[in-house]
């Protein structure tokens, strides 16, 4: 399929006393005609991962652009075990994929050899209520949101550390409504958690023992619009990328907590994007869901993005 390049501008605004940079960026679409893409997730090497969230497949694309929409189909069967329908996901560096599966309301492990198995599923006796985004720390626990059944009215969700060395499920926040992406500061001091219904990241310091402290403000996104921060992804600058839905932006928060950068995405008319990731050899290549429009894009971001822990 041939790529569109469109031209777009970041906007001009004043926001919280910041003023956002002026720059441009090309967006190109690689697909179109997936199922709610989600949970983009690069291998470290040559391909690029997400999640069809309406058609329990994971499709895959390299990155030079060859799209393989059914890498992976899941399946209700309990006989070879498989996904059902995935959400958020990311790489282990052993090359696994570990997905958030939001009808099995489990975190999912899929081996390179395709072999699945449930990593986790329960807090004490209680089963998550649908896991939504994942991302391990630099010792190996992976932390994810689990956010079905809190809203405004009702600020319950929390998250869960799962423990590497004995897959023990530890609730370390809560109180949130819907916490959605979150991601890690580049020293793992800080665990930033978008709070959606909120249109809000907070954060929480990271202690030793790898407990959090208590629920920090962070970026209150009012100003972009009226919207909710879905995925996130940190650059080697300590800025926060935030896929903003609701308002067709990418946005650009400052470590000080501030709007620095809005990048309208392309036929914006829609709700979209849903989340974000950098990969490539040089880190700076975003890519983007899209579910308005079933589409996979990329541009070429001003600084690279941090290599995750644990990444391949």
């Amino acid at each position: 399929m041939g790529w569109k390049l469109i031209e777009i501008a970041v906007l001009s605004m004043m926001c919280a006393g910041v003023c956002a940079q002026m720059a441009s960026a090309e967006v190109t679409r690689i697909c179109d005609g997936m199922k709610f893409p989600e949970g983009p997730a690069y291998d470290g090497k040559q391909h690029l991962y997400f999640s069809q969230a309406s058609a329990a497949a994971i499709a895959r694309v390299s990155l030079d652009g060859k799209v393989e929409p059914e890498w992976m189909k899941g399946s209700s069967g309990q006989t070879p075990l498989r996904f059902t329908n995935t959400n958020g996901l990311t790489f282990f560096k052993d090359g696994s994929l570990f997905a958030c599966d939001n009808k099995r309301n489990a975190i999912v492990r899929i081996w390179p050899d395709q072999r699945c198995e449930i990593y986790a599923s329960h807090w004490n006796s209680e089963p998550f209520r649908g896991p939504n985004d994942l991302a391990f720390d630099d010792k190996g626990n992976l932390f994810f949101t689990d956010p079905t059944g809190s809203r405004l009215d009702n600020p319950v969700g929390p998250v869960y550390r799962v423990e590497a060395e004995t897959r023990k499920v530890t609730r370390v926040a809560g109180g949130m409504a819907f916490p959605n992406g979150l991601a890690f500061s580049r020293d793992g001091r800080w665990l930033f958690v978008a709070e959606s219904q909120k249109n809000r990241i907070v954060r929480f310091s990271v202690r030793g023992d790898g407990m959090l402290g208590p629920l920090e403000a962070f970026a209150d996104l009012a100003e972009a619009g009226k919207g909710e921060p879905d995925g996130i992804a940190v650059d080697t600058e300590g800025n926060v990328w935030v896929a903003h839905y609701g308002t067709h932006q990418v946005l650009v928060v400052s470590p000080d907590g501030g709007i620095a950068a809005r990048y309208p995405m392309p036929e914006g008319k829609g709700d979209g994007p849903t989340n974000v990731e950098f990969a490539g050899k040089d880190m700076r290549t975003l890519y983007i869901t899209d579910p308005t429009t079933g589409a996979l894009l990329r541009m070429r971001a001003p600084v690279a993005g941090l290599k995750l822990f644990c990444a391949p």
